[in-house]
């Protein structure tokens, strides 16, 4: 048999378990803050940020270059590239406020180049170097093309206002490293 008890003994019982669940619930969340707090700030001890000479820092997973208060991400670190010849007179205003054409069957390629590089065209889009089968713009060296080539050897070098990648992303990351002045 149950006791009968009382509206407010009903009533005080109700709010005394509001209470205990209200401090449980503050409870967890301010030792799961704290808690977290640590875990963050000894994982990024153990894990110090590598930098390049350059200034090019290592955050794990990609290589960050920070040029005007914008961050680039590479896959490589300047050193790692800094072999590979580049012969090309383009800066980043040679891009400035122009569609940008490329030319590659590599995701990875277009990826990177149209992060850094599109930040400062109009627009990033595929097209066909010459005539090609496929709908895309056919493009030829009197506009900014870059055409990337899967190869043995890496060099980056430019004719008119092509720019032509041999290799692989290391060539890439040359390419955009020289373009950024970062040497």
């Amino acid at each position: 048999m149950r006791r009968i008890i009382s509206k407010e003994r009903k009533e005080e019982k109700k709010k005394r378990n509001m209470l205990i669940a209200s401090f449980f619930m503050l409870f967890v969340l301010v030792f799961g803050t704290v808690g977290y707090g640590f875990l963050s700030s000894s994982r990024t001890d153990s894990n110090t940020d590598e930098t390049s000479q350059d200034g090019v820092r290592y955050t794990g997973s990609r290589w960050v270059a920070t040029v005007n208060d914008r961050d680039f991400y590479f896959l490589n670190s300047p050193e790692s590239v800094e072999n590979i010849s580049v012969e090309t007179s383009f800066f980043l205003n040679s891009y400035a406020g122009l569609p940008l054409y490329l030319i590659s069957d590599n995701s990875a390629v277009n990826s990177e180049i149209a992060a850094t590089l599109g930040q400062f065209t109009t627009r990033v889009q595929e097209a066909c170097y010459g005539p090609c089968d496929k709908d895309l713009p056919e493009k030829n060296c009197s506009e900014n093309l870059i055409i990337w080539k899967d190869s043995p050897i890496s060099q980056v070098y430019q004719e008119e206002n092509c720019i032509f990648i041999e290799g692989d992303m290391r060539a890439v990351d040359a390419f955009l490293y020289n373009l950024l002045e970062i040497n």
